[in-house]
C-alpha cells in the first residue's frame, strides 16, 4: 500500500459497515479519504477517532441518488483537493418487497433502490473519472457489489436488489474494456461481492427479521471486505483483480 500514501480517495456509503471500515484501513495505510454519506456526522466521529493515523478522514454530505447533490460533493472534492486516485462506490440499500406491485409508494422504493445502487454509482464513477484524468496517475475504481450479483434465489433474494448488483458487475467489466479502447493503462477497475455481512442494511430496508437474521446463518464483518479492498489496491500497478467473491465459511449460497 506504500503507493498509496498522499494520494486521495473517495468512498461512499462510508458511514458505517463496510464503508467505515473501508475509511479506516484506507487511513490505516496513509491515504487521504473523503468519506461520502448522507449521515455525513457518523464520518466526523469516525476522523475523530482515528486522527493519529497516517492518513486523513473528511466527511462530505452526499445524497448518491440525488445527481444534483453527486455534483455538489465532487465541486467540492475538486475545489480543495483538485484530484481523485481512488473511488470505492460501497453505497447500497436493499428492498424486500414484491416489483410487480403497481403503486406509487412501491414505485419509489424501487426508484431508491436503483438509483443509489447503480444510477448513482454510474455518476459517481464519471465523475471521480474525470478527476482521475487530472491527477494523470495510477488510479483505481473498486465496486462493492454483492454474491447477489451472478445468482437469484428466489424468494429469499430482496426485490430488486439482485438486478443492480448484476447491472454493477457488468458495468465494471464495460468500464475495463473502455479503458482498454481510450487506451487508459493507468486506471483499474474491480468488482468485489460480499456474501452476508454483518451491518444495519437490514434495518435501514426494512427487513422484518433484522434483528435476528445474522444469528441463524454464516456472515462476514466489514472489516473482511475491508481487508479484500485493502488487497486488491495493493497489487502490482500491472495486476487488475477484476473480480473478487467473498463468502463466510458455510455460506449456503
Amino acid at each position: 500500500m506504500d503507493k498509496w500514501v498522499g494520494k486521495i480517495a473517495v468512498v461512499t456509503g462510508a458511514s458505517s459497515g463496510i464503508g467505515a471500515a473501508i475509511i479506516k484501513d484506507l487511513a490505516k495505510n496513509g491515504v487521504i479519504v473523503i468519506g461520502l454519506a448522507r449521515r455525513a456526522e457518523k464520518i466526523d466521529e469516525i476522523a475523530t477517532e482515528m486522527s493519529s493515523e497516517p492518513g486523513k478522514i473528511y466527511s462530505c454530505k452526499c445524497d448518491v441518488s440525488d445527481i444534483n447533490s453527486m455534483k455538489a460533493a465532487f465541486k467540492w472534492i475538486e475545489e480543495k483537493f483538485q484530484k481523485v486516485h481512488i473511488l470505492v462506490n460501497n453505497a447500497g440499500v436493499s428492498f424486500y418487497e414484491d416489483i410487480l406491485d403497481p403503486s406509487d409508494d412501491r414505485t419509489e422504493r424501487l426508484n431508491e433502490v436503483i438509483n443509489i445502487n447503480f444510477t448513482g454509482l454510474v455518476h459517481l464513477t464519471r465523475e471521480a473519472f474525470r478527476l482521475m484524468q487530472v491527477a494523470d496517475d495510477f488510479g483505481m475504481i473498486i465496486n462493492v457489489g454483492s454474491i447477489y450479483d451472478n445468482m437469484i434465489k428466489f424468494p429469499n433474494t430482496s426485490s430488486i436488489y439482485p438486478a443492480t448488483k448484476y447491472a454493477v458487475r457488468a458495468l465494471t467489466e464495460i468500464i475495463r474494456q473502455e479503458l482498454i479502447v481510450g487506451s487508459n493503462d493507468k486506471i483499474r477497475v474491480a468488482n468485489v461481492s460480499p456474501g452476508i455481512v454483518r451491518t444495519n442494511i437490514g434495518h435501514a430496508s426494512g427487513r422484518k427479521d433484522a434483528d435476528t437474521f445474522y444469528d441463524t446463518r454464516p456472515c462476514l464483518e466489514p472489516e473482511n471486505i475491508s481487508e479484500g479492498v485493502i488487497y486488491m489496491l495493493s497489487t502490482p500497478y500491472n495486476v487488475n483483480v477484476t473480480q473478487l467473491t467473498i463468502k463466510p465459511v458455510g455460506e449456503q449460497f
